[in-house]
């Protein structure tokens, strides 16, 4: 029977807990390092691996396999230049994760992380489900900012850099923004409260304390809703800060290829004033960009959890369907059904009223008197279009006669030449 088959979620507890947790209230899932999984499954069971870039979970991930269980890849961040293309070729990992994924399924968290693994030789196996531990932080909306002191929280990726020369871009850039808020506070009344939250050692580095008190997340979302806005290097916060409503900018002085993209960036000194200047006072067309992008990279306009638990009651439903065979079941192309048919509906935030506020004629809501407005342009617009025809007429006569089509092409050219030069 289906309900037999089991579902691993493959590390260490405190790896991967906080992954399986929002599961559990819905299915049971197991938690299992890799190195006991071949010797824990059955055929058709369901193994979620949260990592295929160390060997351990690779090799546990070939062996379950093999012995007929189906493979998730769930992948709970974002994905990042300088890790997937410019990781130094250490032991124990693989320089080329994800190119091709070894599982049976990808549970992508957004629409553009799929397409990316699809140009990477993943068709066919990449399903868009969100992160559900995000679950929590959907309605979010940010804090009442008032007269108080602006909050910018700042923070660096678990691992900022891979090289000496990424790391030290990162901390150019970190110091280049305490100084200029430095400066900033001095001359302006209104003053930004850095919130530093910083790895790797470089609080010590360019001297700033440091408010981070963990590398899971778990106290991030308290975090996020004490400040007004947010700066980092490329990481999963980007999309954590979108989902509170914050303005989020990236801060990358590596200029390297985003594959998740933000209405800020700043990477170089120069764009300080005008990034940090639109963070306390956003523009409404960034605001929209941000929702826009934010939608693109997370799924989120309903929960994850759900759609995470469908994609593995479907695969244990067609595991138990091959049970006793040697190797995983076959899938379909998509499971999850897509409820807005590939394509991204319109934002609800898209309000010209707002984004054109100079503009008088967006002003006006009144339904009935746009409508009868509409109704007049389209009459007067009949009448015109009717005393314009006898001359459309005789126009489509002329040009059908090669002579007078010649003369008219003269007569244009003619009145050209006699044109001022900048009218031409």
């Amino acid at each position: 029977m289906a309900e037999q088959l089991q579902v691993f979620y493959v590390g260490t507890t405190g790896e991967v807990e906080h992954h399986a947790a929002p599961l559990r209230s819905v299915l049971p899932v197991n938690v299992c390092p890799p190195e006991s999984l071949p010797n824990t499954v059955r055929p058709g069971d369901v193994c979620v691996f949260y990592n295929e870039f160390f060997d351990r979970f690779r090799q546990a991930a070939s062996a379950v396999q093999r012995l007929g269980c189906s493979t998730i890849y769930a992948i709970d961040g974002i994905l990042e230049w300088r890790n997937s293309w410019e990781f130094p070729n250490n032991a124990g990992a693989c320089p080329w994760t994800m190119r091709p994924v070894l599982a049976d399924k990808i549970a992508c968290i957004g629409r553009s992380q799929a397409r990316i693994l699809e140009s990477w030789g993943n068709l066919g196996k990449c399903e868009i489900v969100g992160v559900p531990r995000f679950d929590r932080l959907l309605g979010r909306t940010p804090r009442d900012p008032g007269g108080k002191p602006f909050r910018l929280l700042i923070m660096t990726a678990n691992t900022p850099g891979f090289t000496p020369e990424q790391i030290a871009c990162a901390r150019k850039s970190l110091a280049d923004l305490k100084s200029w808020i430095d400066r900033y506070n001095l001359v302006n009344l209104r003053t930004i409260q850095p919130l530093w939250r910083l790895t790797a050692g470089l609080d010590a580095e360019i001297g700033v304390p440091n408010e981070l008190r963990d590398t899971t997340g778990a106290d991030l979302a308290t975090v996020l809703g004490d400040v007004d806005a947010v700066m980092t290097t490329p990481s999963t916060t980007l999309l954590e800060s979108m989902l509170h409503g914050l303005p989020v900018a990236v801060l990358d002085y590596t200029n390297s290829p985003q594959y998740v993209t933000a209405a800020w960036t700043v990477t170089c000194r120069e764009h300080l004033d005008r990034v940090v200047a639109e963070l306390m006072s956003p523009p409404e067309s960034k605001r929209l960009h941000q929702r826009t992008l934010l939608h693109d990279h997370l799924e989120c306009r309903t929960p994850a959890t759900p759609r995470m638990v469908t994609l593995i009651q479907e695969m244990l439903r067609l595991g138990h369907q091959s049970d006793g065979e040697v190797s995983s079941p076959r899938f379909p192309r998509r499971i999850l059904a897509d409820p807005q048919d590939e394509h991204h509906i319109p934002e609800e935030t898209f309000d010209l009223q707002r984004l054109f506020p100079d503009h008088a004629v967006f002003r006006d809501l009144d339904m009935a008197k746009l409508q009868a407005e509409v109704g007049h342009l389209r009459l007067e617009l009949q009448r015109k279009s009717a005393e314009l025809l006898p001359f459309i007429v005789m126009m489509q006569r002329l040009e059908a006669n090669p002579l007078s089509r010649n003369l008219l092409w003269l007569r244009r050219q003619i009145y050209r030449w006699f044109q001022p030069a900048g009218r031409r």
